[in-house]
């Protein structure tokens, strides 16, 4: 009978007990990949979140700068009509104070006789134009200018 020949017992369960020992190493990194691919997909929504809320706080906060800036450049042009309109009445009321005073030098022209000023004929053109003047706006600024000139040329104290 021929002879078989001999096994090595030992050395097939060395090579299969590091073979076993191989693959539960392999199993071990596998698992820590796993849990790593895990962890790095939480990180990755957690990333994400925290871009989209940045975002979406970056636009919130370039609406309010927008409607800051619109408000802003809406208060400018209300201060610039106010400062127009009241640069309008001062104006207005200049020119109506001139009126006054140009009303009285025509009254002084008219009222000079001969030799001296006929007081009762220009307290008379006075009294006319202060009823003519309005009694409201810019034009009621003639009144004041009115009084006080017509004192000054009659020589009346204040």
């Amino acid at each position: 009978m021929p002879e078989e020949p001999a096994v090595d017992v030992t050395a097939d369960q060395t090579l299969a007990q590091e073979l076993l020992k191989d693959l539960r190493e392999t199993q071990i990194k596998l698992e820590a990949a796993r849990t790593e691919a895990a962890s790095l997909k939480v990180l990755l929504a957690l990333r994400t979140h925290q871009h989209d809320q940045a975002w979406q706080d970056g636009r919130r906060l370039a609406a309010a700068l927008e409607d800051a800036e619109a408000r802003t450049k809406a208060a400018t042009e209300q201060d610039a009509a106010r400062e127009n309109t009241a640069s309008a009445e001062a104006v207005a009321m200049a020119d109506e104070r001139t009126e006054a005073v140009r009303t009285v030098l025509s009254a002084v022209l008219a009222s000079i006789g001969q030799r001296a000023l006929d007081r009762r004929r220009f307290q008379e053109m006075i009294a006319r134009a202060g009823r003519e003047a309005p009694d409201q706006g810019p034009g009621a600024a003639r009144h004041a200018v009115l009084l006080t000139e017509a004192r000054r040329v009659l020589g009346i104290a204040e």
